[in-house]
């Protein structure tokens, strides 16, 4: 009897020990399921945390793209434009636009890519990620036409610029012309000589010459210019002589002009001074002085 009680003391001993080893294994199994569990979620808190800063940042660069766009409406406003260092700011500002809107395409599709819609998480970021979406394509649309204005504005100032520039030259040559006319209106020639060599030069003749009265000295209709010194009537007003006789043989108002004698030498004529230009050469632009 001894024998048999204990038996069933050994027997409800490996009953309690087995009983313990099975609760055990079952909580284990629990806590190994929690923390598969905790491990989903945060893996899960971390993917929507990610995908939510995504989503900050598409915001961030709207309103950067925004804020470049105005500023470049503001530049235009100012009607600057065609200035090199304004269209240099501009182009920057696009430039800088097109970088962030390549960005926010960007992170569109990998947020496309990592969004699960069968979860309720995944339908409310679908919704965001599409009104985004359609915030961007605003932006573009806007931008485009930007662009085209931009792009016509640089035709219209080329134009401009070429019409400037023709304009310019065509003024250029009407100042050349005026003053090539001018230079020929106010162009004069003189000659000084003894007789015989304005003669010879066929320069100066007696009877039947360009005055022609008697026997007196008078200038030839038909003159070789090469003799000739040529001046700006407008700007010379003295005419060196340097000989002891001088006579005005072309025809010139007497009161017009004087002859100046030298100051060490009354007996040489220094120089002709033209005392009144207009009245001067008002019959003829070519003066003949014969010498002796």
């Amino acid at each position: 009897m001894k024998k048999i009680a204990t038996v069933l003391v050994f027997a409800m001993v490996a009953m309690v020990f087995a009983a313990c080893n099975t609760h055990q294994e079952e909580l284990d199994a629990a806590i190994k399921k929690n923390d598969s569990l905790s491990l989903i979620i945060q893996n899960k808190d971390s993917e929507l945390d990610s995908l939510f800063t995504t989503l900050n940042q598409i915001e961030e660069n709207l309103a950067a793209v925004n804020s470049r766009y105005n500023a470049v409406q503001e530049l235009r406003r100012a009607n600057i434009e065609g200035q090199p260092n304004v269209k240099s700011q501009i182009n920057a500002q696009i430039k800088d636009i097109e970088n962030l809107m390549a960005a926010n395409r960007q992170k569109i599709a990998s947020l496309q890519a990592k969004i699960n819609t069968d979860s309720k998480e995944g339908t409310r970021l679908q919704e965001l990620v599409s009104r985004q979406e359609e915030r961007i394509a605003q932006q573009e649309s806007q931008i485009a036409q930007l662009l085209t204005e931009l792009e016509n504005n640089k035709v219209l100032i080329k134009k401009l610029n070429q019409d400037v520039s023709e304009l310019t030259a065509s003024n250029e040559q009407k100042d050349q012309y005026i003053k090539q006319q001018t230079a020929e209106a106010n162009r004069a020639y003189y000659v000084v000589g003894s007789y015989s060599d304005l003669n010879e030069a066929g320069i100066v003749s007696k009877a039947g010459g360009f005055i022609g009265i008697g026997r007196r000295q008078g200038t030839n209709t038909e003159m070789p210019l090469d003799r000739f010194t040529q001046i700006d009537r407008t700007k010379v007003t003295t005419i060196p002589i340097n000989m002891r006789k001088a006579l005005v043989v072309s025809k010139h108002p007497e009161n017009s002009y004087e002859l100046v004698m030298d100051e060490n030498d009354d007996r040489v004529v220094s120089y002709l001074r033209i005392l009144n230009p207009a009245k001067f050469w008002e019959q003829t632009r070519f003066l003949v002085i014969s010498t002796k």
